[in-house]
C-alpha cells in the first residue's frame, strides 16, 4: 500500500500552485514591493523621512532640506498616483479573476470536504476510494481553467504594468534629478 503523505503533498502542492496568482493579484498584482519597481518605504527613503521628521543631513541649508523635502513628497504622490492608477486599471481583470478562481475551486473544496468525510470514518471503504477518485478528477479539472485564468488575467494586466513600470521610473529619475540639483551635483 502506498503512503497518503506523498498524495496528500502533492495535492496541497497542486492547490497552493493554483492558488498563488490569486494572491498576488489580492495584492495589486504587481511584482512584488521589495526591488521591483517600488521601494519599501512607498517612495520615502531615509533622508526622505529624515528630512519629513526634522532630522535635516549634515552639510544642508534650510533651503536645501526644503526644497528636499518638496521633492520627497513629488515623488510620493507621482508613486501614490501610479499605485492608484494601475489599481484602477487592473480592477475589472482581477475580479474577473477571483470570481473565476473562486468558481473554478468550489467543486475542489466540495470534493475535499466530502472525501473527509467519506474517510474519517473508515479509511479503507468502497466510499472512501470512490471520494479519493472524485477529489482526484475535481482537482485535474481545475487545472486547465485555473491556468486559462491566470494567463487571461496576466495579458489583461501587463499593458497597465508596463505602465506602472514607467511611471515608477520616471519619478524616480526626477527625484534623482531633483536631489541631484538640490545638492548642487550635475
Amino acid at each position: 500500500m502506498t503512503s497518503r503523505l506523498p498524495r496528500l503533498l502533492l495535492a496541497a502542492g497542486m492547490l497552493l500552485a493554483l492558488a498563488l496568482p490569486s494572491v498576488a493579484s489580492a495584492h495589486g498584482g504587481r511584482d512584488g514591493d521589495g526591488g521591483h519597481g517600488r521601494d519599501r518605504g512607498h517612495g520615502r527613503t531615509n533622508v526622505c523621512r529624515a528630512v519629513q521628521n526634522g532630522n535635516v543631513p549634515r552639510g544642508l541649508t534650510a533651503a536645501q532640506a526644503a526644497a528636499l523635502a518638496t521633492a520627497c513628497t513629488t515623488r510620493a504622490n507621482a508613486l501614490t498616483a501610479a499605485d492608484t492608477t494601475f489599481d484602477a486599471a487592473t480592477k475589472q481583470a482581477r475580479d474577473t479573476y477571483r470570481a473565476t478562481v473562486t468558481s473554478v475551486l468550489t467543486p475542489v473544496r466540495a470534493a475535499k470536504d466530502a472525501k473527509r468525510t467519506a474517510c474519517r470514518a473508515d479509511r479503507d471503504s468502497q466510499a472512501c476510494a470512490a471520494a479519493r477518485a472524485a477529489y482526484r478528477a475535481a482537482v485535474d479539472n481545475a487545472r486547465t481553467p485555473l491556468r486559462a485564468a491566470r494567463d487571461a488575467f496576466r495579458a489583461a494586466v501587463a499593458p497597465a504594468k508596463q505602465t506602472y513600470r514607467t511611471s515608477v521610473r520616471a519619478a524616480q529619475d526626477a527625484f534623482r534629478t531633483s536631489v541631484n540639483q538640490i545638492l548642487g551635483r550635475s
